[in-house]
């Protein structure tokens, strides 16, 4: 099953990452609030678009070249 949008803990639960490795990332410019991170109304919660965060990892990919 694949979700375009989940809640933060269970992107951290799904992906293994954590709450403080997002904030750095907003705090850093990598993702943006409105794109990768959503506040939603009615939730306490943030959300994380898991498209968007697929395009920012395709666009910010490094490529390996095999020896």
């Amino acid at each position: 099953m694949f979700y375009e949008c989940v809640p933060i803990s269970k992107y951290c639960e799904l992906f293994g990452e954590s709450t403080e490795a997002i904030n750095k990332r907003l705090q850093r410019q990598f993702w943006q609030e409105g794109v990768q991170v959503l506040k939603v109304e009615g939730s306490k919660e943030r959300w994380i678009d898991i498209r968007e965060v697929n395009k920012w990892v395709r666009k910010n990919k490094i490529c390996c070249q095999e020896v």
